[in-house]
This record gives structure tokens, sequence and C-alpha cells, in this order.
């Protein structure tokens, strides 16, 4: 039903982590006035009653000098079932990307290439600069983008402008993450996720909330490394509780070039 783009694929993939399912963690250091259990709580019911979903947008990356816009559309379903294209000048499809549960598709129409295997970090990474999953990449268009695995947290308020944030660490105190919620601790504005190191590994930035039925949801989606603006999607059209079509997640190709990045 819809269509993707390798570039598309490969900063796309380039995102992670922000809203949805908090595993199983010892528990959180909070401040007065915010229960920081229940906010996780209410992150992952919300995800929770996101069942389906459609997307239109615009995506740009952004290398160097080199900044290309492409128009995409997506649509998606519990549990982690997607399918992305982006379409060309006239609306034809470039690219198509399919998540079926566990595994992966790609069809380059450009040069007939075939990917599939696994949805697993390290053959989705072939795709891109940082290793992430299928699940993430299926929470991030659907505005519901996923918390880290996380034996702690604690939870303060930022002097400067009052907002939250909630630090997620693991087992031996090493922080895996940073969330930055607006001044009434409900909605994720930004998200930072650091190496084993400490360092800054990227940081995703959510803004221009619309309100979809029941769920206020991002417009904009910034992904930036330590250093720049990497991309981001532009969402124009946003639509929840869809019907899904029979065979939107496979696809049909014939003579393609295919790779297995299993092997």
């Amino acid at each position: 039903m819809h269509r993707y783009t390798l570039l598309i694929v490969l900063a796309l993939f380039f995102p992670l982590y922000v809203y949805g399912c908090a595993p199983k963690h010892k528990g959180i250091v909070t401040q007065a006035g915010v229960d920081a259990d229940r906010l996780l709580a209410s992150l992952q019911q919300r995800e929770a009653d996101l069942k389906t979903f459609r997307g239109v947008g615009r995506f740009k990356t952004i290398r160097g000098t080199d900044v290309r816009v492409f128009r995409v559309v997506w649509v998606g379903s519990k549990p982690h079932n997607l399918r992305v294209e982006t379409l060309g000048p006239w609306g034809q499809p470039t690219m198509t990307f399919v998540l079926n549960g566990s595994n992966f598709f790609l069809h380059s129409r450009r040069d007939n290439h075939y990917f599939r295997g696994d949805a697993t970090a390290s053959n989705l990474s072939r795709f891109a600069s940082i290793p992430v999953k299928g699940e993430d990449l299926f929470k991030l268009l659907s505005g519901q983008p996923p918390i880290l695995p996380f034996h702690y947290g604690k939870i303060r308020t930022a002097s400067a402008d009052g907002r939250w944030i909630l630090n997620l660490y693991e087992r031996w105190g090493r922080l895996v993450e940073k969330v930055w919620l607006d001044d009434a601790a409900t909605t994720v504005e930004k998200v930072e996720v650091f190496d084993k190191w400490g360092n800054l590994r990227y940081r995703i930035a959510f803004s221009d909330f619309h309100q979809t039925e029941s769920f206020l949801l991002p417009h904009r989606i910034a992904i930036s490394d330590p250093e720049r603006l990497v991309c981001s999607l532009m969402v124009e059209q946003f639509w929840t509780d869809v019907s899904i079509p029979d065979g939107a997640y496979n696809i049909e190709v014939s003579g393609v070039r295919e790779t297995d990045p299993n092997y």
C-alpha cells in the first residue's frame, strides 16, 4: 500500500528509542510531584492503545552540503508490522521496506536489489551507522519511540526551564539514556542515548505535537549525532485505527538481485 527509499532506511534506521515499553527495572528515584513509575506506565499504555496507524510525510537527509528530501508513506500494526515506501517525483514507488514480525524485506526499484533477513540489530546496521532493531523503527514511525533497557532511574527537574529529565542507568550505574519531558511530565520532547563510555551517541527531538484522536503525537522528529543534524521526518498527515490491506507486509519481486544479510 505504501513505499520507501534506501536513504530513508539508512537514516530512519539511524533513529532509536523514546516512548514505549520499559523493560523490568529495579525502581525509580522520584522527585516530589512526579511519580516516575506511573509516568513510565502511562507511556507504555499509550503504546499499547495505538494498534494500527498510517502516515504521510517528507523525510530529509543531511550529509554535509548534500541535502535530500523524499516523500514517504507508511502503514503499521501491532505487534511489529510495518510497510514504508518512498515515492518519486510523480508518485511512483522507488523503494519499499517491510517489517514483518522478526523479519525484514527491502526492495530498491532503482537497481532491482532485494534484501531480506532477520530484523536484528546486526543485520539492520548494514543499512545504518548504528545498530537498531526493527521494533525501534516501528515505534518511531508510530510516534511512540521506545525506552532502552535499564536497571534503575532518577528523575529531576531541569533548573533552566522547569522541564523534567528522567535518567536511566544500567545495574552498575552507567548512564544509558536521558528522557526529557515537558513541564507537566506527560510528553517526551527529547531523548539522548549514550555509549558504554558515557559519550553521547545521538539524540532525537520531538516537536510540533498534534492531537490525533486520543493521542498527542509529534509531527516533526529530528535525529542528530553529537555534532550535527542528520535527518528529520516531517509528518503531514497521520491516522490511527486504520484498516490494513491484505498483503501489506509482503513484497512480490521478480528477477531481482537478492542479498541475505544473515550470511
